[in-house]
């Protein structure tokens, strides 16, 4: 790993709003998380900015229900020859086929222009996200029922489609001239190992890893996002940069992989710490006492002999999860909490 980006506390964020106001989205994110903004999703303008539809366009056989809010992989229509085409696309590298539009995604298209507008002053880095491979091919079912997970030829599709929606979004900050990350979302590793994700760990890791070096051939970092308990050793066999956690709910259990943690940083990984709760939780805490949850972690990790120095320059700060199910006025309030607790612990610096 080649990490040229220090961390140093900078706020992030994982994607999802509740909010519909798309300019008013956007200057909350530019003055909340200003170091490492990302684009936001926005789940009230509608079925199609969901997180497991997002960035289907393209995607052979999937087909959208929007009356109803479902989607699924068509197994009965002109399966081969959807198929035959994707994979045309794909090998020519055409880019305006994976290219995620306005109506898919508005809230990238308006951040890129808030950026165009913007002195871009104190900005360090550009995030963009997508949805994991392990979630959408777990949560997505084809016409029979099955879920997508289960069928090799859907599989490859769908990783193949959301490392070309990572390049896309590369490519349209790569103008900006800054160091640029894409977090790969993955609700779905928690369920690993049990009956409702049966997927084996080897093709978990290679289909991980297989986007991961779409996002490091463009010279960007990698993350990913995990908001629940998962085997955080499988994550740190694959290539990934950043590791974005759950630090509100599952401290403890991210340190009974502690030598992992440890070699992860010393081979220059990133912590992204979701220190900020995006539940009802958010109503009790204050950043003194998220910081004080940030502390006791610190001292474990100290305890486990890892260097405080290396933690700190390797640390980002973000919400727990999405706040795309919370009420406007929660998520600015977590928003508003995250700035407070990232702007404190730089002070430290």
């Amino acid at each position: 790993m080649t990490n040229t980006f220090n961390a140093n506390f900078a706020g992030s964020a994982i994607g999802s709003f509740p909010h519909s106001d798309i300019e008013g989205i956007c200057s909350l994110v530019m003055r909340t998380i200003p170091e490492v903004p990302c684009w936001p999703q926005l789940t009230a303008n509608g079925y199609q900015e969901e997180m497991c539809v997002q960035y289907t366009e393209g995607l052979p056989c999937f087909r959208i229900d929007y009356d109803n809010k479902t989607a699924c992989m068509d197994v009965e229509n002109d399966f081969a020859g959807e198929m035959e085409t994707f994979y045309e696309k794909y090998l020519a590298k055409d880019m305006d086929y994976f290219a995620i539009s306005k109506k898919f995604a508005s809230g990238f298209h308006a951040f890129i222009e808030r950026l165009e507008q913007s002195d871009m002053a104190g900005i360090r880095a550009l995030k963009g996200q997508i949805v994991g491979p392990i979630t959408l091919a777990g949560i997505t079912k084809d016409s029979n029922k099955i879920a997508a997970i289960n069928n090799e030829s859907f599989l490859d599709a769908i990783v193949k489609t959301l490392g070309m929606k990572a390049a896309w979004q590369l490519d349209q900050y790569k103008k900006f001239n800054l160091p640029r990350i894409i977090f790969v979302d993955e609700p779905y590793l928690s369920s690993i190992g049990s009956a409702f994700a049966n997927i084996k760990h080897e093709q978990a890791v290679n289909s991980l890893n297989e986007i991961f070096e779409v996002v490091h051939e463009r010279g960007a970092l990698v993350g990913i996002h995990c908001c629940g308990n998962t085997d955080f050793s499988m994550l740190m066999e694959t290539t990934v940069d950043i590791i974005n956690f759950d630090a509100y709910g599952y401290m403890d259990e991210l340190l009974l992989y502690s030598n992992d943690v440890k070699n992860f940083f010393e081979r220059g990984g990133i912590l992204a710490w979701g220190l900020v709760p995006t539940s009802d939780d958010i109503k009790n805490e204050t950043v003194d006492s998220l910081l004080k949850r940030f502390d006791a972690g610190i001292e474990k990790m100290k305890g486990k002999g890892m260097d405080v120095d290396v933690i700190f320059k390797n640390s980002l700060i973000t919400p727990s999860c999405g706040t795309g199910s919370l009420s406007v006025e929660t998520a600015d309030q977590v928003m508003e909490t995250l700035k407070g607790v990232t702007d404190k612990l730089k002070e430290r610096l």
